[in-house]
């Protein structure tokens, strides 16, 4: 039986070149900053727009996804 991979729109990146990649979780305020050349980071591509989250706001949407998918185990009887 085929498995269906259903995180098909998320992925890590390092980017190599240096033009500014703004952190969607901390656009704004004093927490604002870019993605650099090196910084890995998670990517969720959203209608065909990538929107990038530096490692700890990915840390949070996955312990989030984490949950979720738990609970959907726990639905199933897994």
């Amino acid at each position: 039986m085929p498995t269906k991979a259903i995180l098909r729109h998320i992925r890590v990146e390092t980017p190599r070149t240096n033009h500014e990649r703004p952190c969607a979780a901390h656009r704004k305020g004093r927490k604002a900053h870019f993605i650099l050349a090196g910084d890995t980071h998670l990517v969720i591509v959203e209608d065909g727009k990538p929107i990038r989250y530096c490692p700890p706001a990915a840390a949070e949407i996955l312990d989030v996804a984490q949950e979720d998918l738990d609970k959907l185990r726990q639905q199933l009887g897994l």
